[in-house]
């Protein structure tokens, strides 16, 4: 701060970072937007490869059939069934459930599989199936 006759005056250095803390504070949400936009993007590469089969092209019914409805599984209102909130928990134990008779643990393995080449094929894997959870959390009716 400068004083001159009494008056404080802020530095040119105050001035210049509250200016770069405002515009950067302003850039962040369009940032977020963009991460998310590029993580869905992805996801829906690894959904195509991994999920369409079963579920249908973008998240729309396809052969999958809901054990406790008895009906089509649609990922378009998979949050709205959950409460309204993605349930990641829930989602990563149903993906990753290697166990007999689980309908994805063919592609739980196959996931893995196609990451073995990864430093940390686990947590690669686990990534995947976070991408997917993005475009499917991007494809909720409105």
């Amino acid at each position: 701060m400068h004083e001159s006759l009494g008056v404080t005056r802020p530095s040119f250095q105050s001035v210049a970072l509250a200016i770069a803390l405002a515009v950067g504070l302003s850039g962040l949400s369009y940032a977020a937007d963009e991460i998310d936009e590029a993580l869905s993007s992805g996801g829906k590469a690894w959904y195509d490869k991994y999920c369409t089969p079963c579920h249908g092209p973008g998240g729309a019914p396809g052969q999958a059939i809901a054990s406790a409805t008895k009906q089509p599984v649609d990922l378009r209102d998979y949050v709205a069934r959950h409460g309204g909130k993605f349930p990641a928990a829930d989602w990563l134990s149903i993906i990753a459930d290697t166990r007999p008779g689980n309908v994805h643990a063919r592609v739980w393995e196959t996931i893995q599989r196609d990451q073995a080449g990864m430093v940390q094929a686990e947590t690669a894997a686990r990534a995947v199936v976070g991408s997917i959870a993005r475009y499917v959390i991007s494809i909720q009716k409105k």
